[in-house]
Order: C-alpha cells, then sequence, then structure tokens
C-alpha cells in the first residue's frame, strides 16, 4: 500500500470511546519514535480536526504551518513536508484517523484521492469489525462466567435441600 500510495510513512489513532482521546494504534515508515505517545482529544490538532469535521485534512507544506506536530523533536527529525488525515468512518461512527506522510511534496490526482478515501473506508470496517469480535469474545466469556455460578447456585440449592446428594451434585458441578 506505501509503494502505490507513493507516501514515506503513515500512523492510525483509534479513537478510544471511554475517554474520547485519539490514541496511537499502528504505524509504518517512521525513521524515530514520533508518534508512539499520540493522544489527542476531538478536534485537537490536525487528526483531531479531521474526527471532528469528518473531513480530509490536507497540508501541502508542514514547514509552513505552525502546528503541534512540529513541536514532538522526534517528529522534526522525520522532515515530513506533506501530511494528510482521513477519518476512518464505519456505519457513520468515527472510529480514529488515518494519517499520511510524505518527505517531499506530494501532488494528489483525483485517482489517488479516490483510492485513499476507499483505503480509509476499508480500514474502518475491518477495525469496526475487529471491535465487534473482541465484544462478541467479551460477551461470550460473561455468559459463560454467568452459566458456571448458575449450575453452582443450583448445585448449592440441592446441597441445602438434600444433604444425601451432597457429593454427587459437587461432582456433577465440576463436570
Amino acid at each position: 500500500v506505501r509503494k502505490y500510495l507513493n507516501i514515506d510513512a503513515a500512523s492510525v489513532l483509534l479513537l478510544n470511546p471511554h475517554n474520547q482521546l485519539l490514541e496511537f494504534a499502528a504505524r509504518v515508515g517512521f525513521r524515530t519514535s514520533a508518534m508512539q505517545h499520540t493522544h489527542l482529544n476531538i478536534g485537537e490538532g490536525l487528526a483531531g480536526q479531521s474526527v471532528q469535521k469528518r473531513k480530509i485534512i490536507h497540508v501541502p507544506s508542514l514547514k509552513n504551518r505552525k502546528t503541534g506536530l512540529l513541536r514532538s523533536p522526534d517528529f522534526s527529525r522525520e522532515n515530513f513536508i506533506t501530511y494528510y488525515a482521513i477519518p476512518l468512518i464505519a456505519k457513520e461512527q468515527v472510529l480514529g484517523v488515518l494519517e499520511i506522510f510524505h518527505r517531499s511534496t506530494l501532488s494528489a490526482d483525483q485517482n489517488w484521492m479516490n483510492f485513499l478515501n476507499t483505503l480509509a473506508g476499508q480500514a474502518a470496517i475491518a477495525i469496526d469489525n475487529a471491535m465487534m469480535f473482541k465484544d462478541l469474545q467479551h460477551s461470550n466469556l460473561d455468559l459463560t462466567l454467568a452459566y458456571d455460578k448458575t449450575i453452582d447456585g443450583w448445585s448449592r440449592a440441592l446441597d441445602l435441600r438434600d444433604k444425601e446428594t451432597e457429593d454427587h451434585t459437587r461432582r456433577v458441578t465440576e463436570l
């Protein structure tokens, strides 16, 4: 993808639903540890603005623009020129932002922008599916624990009713 898009680096920040912060999730193509400790409020920085406005933010020259990115010494050493922030949206919900970086001027034609939008859309769908799968795993674990507690409760109730079956109900519960 990096080669096809003709980019030098990319990062993904995911929106944490609990604290509403954009948090670092993945990166590729960076020479330093830039971006790894990113935590942004919605509306903060270029990525936060992209999420807030639900639109692509393009900065053709980071060198000519005051941005919070340049405050980081690691980021400054990356020597990035061109920047894109693309919100990751699935099912009308913003899940995060894809950031694209290039170390020289990058002029994008309509085909490139269409591919970038498609890529962001597919990434958002994949992220949404992964989150649903994780939620399903948690629900399954909760259901299994509740089921085990129910069986244990029934076993204890039987033991209170009839002491003669106590050992039998414990063995059944363990099974």
